[in-house]
């Protein structure tokens, strides 16, 4: 009886693990759009085509990160393109469009 009872607080404590850890994976990178994306003006916010959390992260400059966000007027602007240090988490410069 007593081994039936470990063998089952036993499953029941990888179920209780493996459901904890099936939970989607988050983005590491999300927290830097999101500071970027609280960088940005109102209008600029507007002219997003696409979803802030789908914006494309790229090394930058002395350990910093460029979010680049795609809008309207991408053929005529170039996108927004903003520059965040992870250490200090900010937003450090708003990039001039070509």
């Amino acid at each position: 009886m007593q081994t039936r009872l470990y063998t089952l607080l036993l499953i029941l404590s990888l179920a209780v693990v493996t459901a904890c850890s099936l939970g989607e994976e988050e983005d590491p990178l999300l927290v830097f759009k999101e500071i970027a994306y609280n960088a940005l003006t109102a209008s600029e916010k507007a002219s997003l085509v696409i979803d802030w959390e789908d914006a494309a992260v790229e090394a930058w400059l002395d350990g910093n990160y460029l979010v680049i966000f795609r809008t309207t007027e991408d053929a005529t602007l170039g996108p927004i393109r903003v520059v965040v240090d992870p250490d200090r988490g900010v937003a450090v410069e708003k990039l001039t469009r070509p």
